[in-house]
């Protein structure tokens, strides 16, 4: 769907040029395209850019980053320094965009790093805690590792061992951080599994500092969970504990358990099931009982009701059923991000995400009441 100034920039220019108003932008001469893509704002290009494969090439174009550098030029007292015949669109572009940055207050002053830490390890997941000192990695062995990065020569500690020494490897975990420094107080989450086993330990592990400067692990719960394939797509929040996996090995239907940890066991789960049609790749616990779904191209929002934790047992299968509607889907077209940060919340409880792929950093929002996300704001990486 065409944007309001691209709907409206469009048909004018197409008349101006002869053509019929109802051509497609895509089917018109890259010329014309030009044209269009010139009216219309910086952050409009870069969004055409980042879902319009066949316009990449006339937002790339000359003529239209020196319009764009030459509108901006034109809202100060005192014009931008003008850019002769030579300047190639990469060099309008930068340029625009540092301008577009200074007007925001998205430019700060980067200071040089005054030293650097290199070591060498095997981690397959790495968490910094809030304040940037710790830093937590689960290596080959069936431990989890923390770095104090304010030694120059930073060895890793063991924080949390493996039950007994046969333990299997931490494949994954999710971190709950509070946000309370000086102090640190993190709740994680643990999954040892094997990719042969069907049985997966889940356990739950309170992270806190003391008094002579070291962290410190204290075991809450664990108890194994039954799941049909080795799970990446997981969150912890509060008492609430979510994974997504397929369904079936191959298979397109994938399913996302949320589970009340404070409330199951080896035995019994207390647990919810929220089958889905297509596949997640991120998993993120909502406040309001919802649960956030980024796949390849979309954001889905799905509703958990409190009253849907019954106790199961604890090695009963996922049986398939109908997809579960989300609330709220945001569509991403063409984005496929390979990077995204967790989330962050303001003071109104507003959750923030930042995707980031490889032409166009995302941030969206996810109110705290029960409203879509809002609209996307794309700029260039």
């Amino acid at each position: 769907m065409l944007s309001r100034p691209l709907r409206s920039a469009l048909p004018r220019q197409a008349s101006n040029s002869g053509i019929v108003d109802r051509c497609r932008l895509t089917a018109l001469p890259q010329e014309i395209s030009e044209m269009v893509l010139a009216e219309l704002d910086w952050r409009e290009v870069l969004c055409i850019r980042a879902t319009c494969k066949s316009l990449c090439s006339a937002s790339r174009s000359r003529y239209v980053w020196r319009a764009q550098y030459q509108r901006l030029s034109d809202g100060y007292d005192t014009p931008l320094s003008a850019k002769d015949s030579t300047a190639t669109y990469a060099e309008l572009e930068r340029d625009t965009l540092h301008w577009a940055r200074v007007q925001r207050n998205w430019v700060s002053k980067s200071k040089r790093p005054t030293r650097r830490l290199a070591c060498k390890s095997s981690a397959v997941q790495l968490h910094l805690l809030h304040g940037g000192r710790w830093l937590l990695a689960n290596g080959r062995d069936p431990c989890l590792d923390v770095y104090d990065l304010n030694l120059m020569v930073s060895q890793p500690c063991v924080l949390i061992r493996p039950p007994d020494k046969w333990g299997e490897r931490v494949t994954q975990y999710a971190i709950d951080e509070r946000y309370t420094l000086p102090n640190i107080e993190v709740s994680i989450a643990l999954v040892r599994q094997h990719a042969y086993e069907r049985p997966g330990r889940l356990s739950i592990w309170k992270i806190t500092n003391t008094d002579s400067d070291t962290l410190v692990a204290r075991h809450i719960t664990s108890f194994n969970t039954y799941t049909t394939q080795l799970c990446f797509a997981m969150d912890l929040r509060g008492d609430y504990f979510a994974r997504c996996v397929p369904l079936l090995s191959g298979g397109r239907t994938w399913y996302i358990d949320v589970y009340n940890w404070r409330s199951s066991c080896s035995l019994i789960h207390r647990k919810t099931t929220i089958i889905l049609n297509e596949r997640v790749d991120t998993v993120r616990i909502l406040p309001g009982h919802r649960i956030l779904g980024l796949g390849e191209e979309d954001v889905r929002i799905y509703a958990i009701d409190a009253s849907d934790f019954r106790p199961v047992p604890g090695k009963h299968p996922i049986l398939a059923g109908p997809p579960a509607m989300p609330l709220h889907t945001l569509a991403l077209p063409g984005l496929k991000p390979h990077i995204h940060s967790p989330l962050h919340y303001d003071r109104m409880g507003n959750a923030h995400l930042y995707l980031l792929s490889a032409e166009a950093v995302v941030k969206f929002m996810v109110p705290y009441e029960d409203r879509p996300p809002m609209d996307s704001d794309f700029v260039r990486s």
